[in-house]
């Protein structure tokens, strides 16, 4: 029998009830990491677009050629645009709180 296999296992000590469970112990992505993420592809995506546009006006502008470009590079970027101006218009302000229970 080997020596490692007979010394007994290690377990950690167990979780109570009053053990908070946080974001860092579980390994989940945060709220804010997820918009963050968000962001930089809607940014990505219309950078995206206006590259695609620049490319097509240097490139083949003069020859009328390649004219899926433009309105892909119109969609790509104006959709980002027009995503973050909705958001700001709707109006995502702090929630009301209920009022507190009256007394007994």
């Amino acid at each position: 029998m080997e020596p490692a296999a007979a010394e007994p296992r290690k377990l950690p000590p167990p979780t109570t009830a009053t053990t908070p469970k946080t974001v860092e112990t579980t390994g989940a992505p945060t709220a804010a990491a997820a918009v963050s993420t968000i962001g930089l592809l809607a940014a990505a995506a219309g950078l995206g677009g206006a590259a695609l546009l620049a490319w097509w006006a240097f490139s083949f502008r003069r020859a009328g050629a390649m004219l899926w470009m433009v309105p892909a590079g119109l969609v790509l970027a104006g959709t980002p645009l027009l995503a973050w101006l909705s958001v700001v218009a709707s109006g995502s302000g702090p929630v009301p709180q209920q009022p507190p229970p009256p007394p007994c």
